[in-house]
């Protein structure tokens, strides 16, 4: 065994050898800007104006939850985004005031129950975060008789001055609210 040559490696040379690598400058820097864009909207500022403060007015309730839902549309790359238990908390952070304190206090607790139980810890990933907070959101701040309302509206509207197109546009508004689109026998004698 000691007679044995070592072995020895060898890289074979191509015959054609691929050309030399050109960076353009220009490009790479470019390149590196959108980089660092993209690691900043995952990593930190968020765009968008976010939603005003909530503070328990009911009227604005509906408007709250849609704005927060398109803020968060806008920033779904971003990582507070990406996960529910995260974006509840930010939500959370725009609801502010006297009348509602104790309601985000109790969202945030039951969060944290949520995910820290030792019997089934909820992963933060879990859409059910966000889900609870939403229908939670609804059932303690919007109208429970918004569809009563515009059906009523609906049952009492009149067309004014001859505006046949102003008529059908609120007509189908009401129709739409008072979720009352299915029920096309029904909306005839109305109309």
């Amino acid at each position: 065994m000691d007679n044995e040559e070592p072995l020895q490696y060898f890289t074979p040379i191509p015959l054609n050898p691929p050309p030399p690598i050109q960076i353009n400058m220009a490009e790479a820097q470019e390149a590196l800007v959108e980089d660092e864009e993209e690691n900043r909207m995952m990593k930190g500022s968020l765009k968008g104006s976010p939603p005003t403060k909530f503070d328990g007015d009911r009227k604005m309730a509906k408007k709250f939850l849609n704005n927060f839902k398109t803020y968060k549309f806008l920033n779904q790359k971003n990582e507070t985004m990406k996960v529910p238990a995260n974006h509840v908390v930010l939500a959370l952070t725009f609801i502010k005031g006297e009348h509602v304190q104790d309601w985000a206090h109790e969202m945030m607790k039951n969060m944290e129950e949520r995910l820290e139980s030792t019997l089934n810890p909820m992963l933060e990933t879990n859409e059910y975060h966000w889900d609870y907070f939403e229908d939670a959101f609804r059932d303690a701040f919007t109208n429970t008789s918004k569809r009563e309302d515009m059906d009523n509206k609906l049952q009492n509207l009149h067309m004014k001055e001859g505006n046949l197109d102003q008529y059908v546009a609120e007509f189908n508004w009401l129709a739409n609210l008072a979720k009352r689109n299915d029920e096309m026998r029904g909306l005839i004698p109305l109309f």
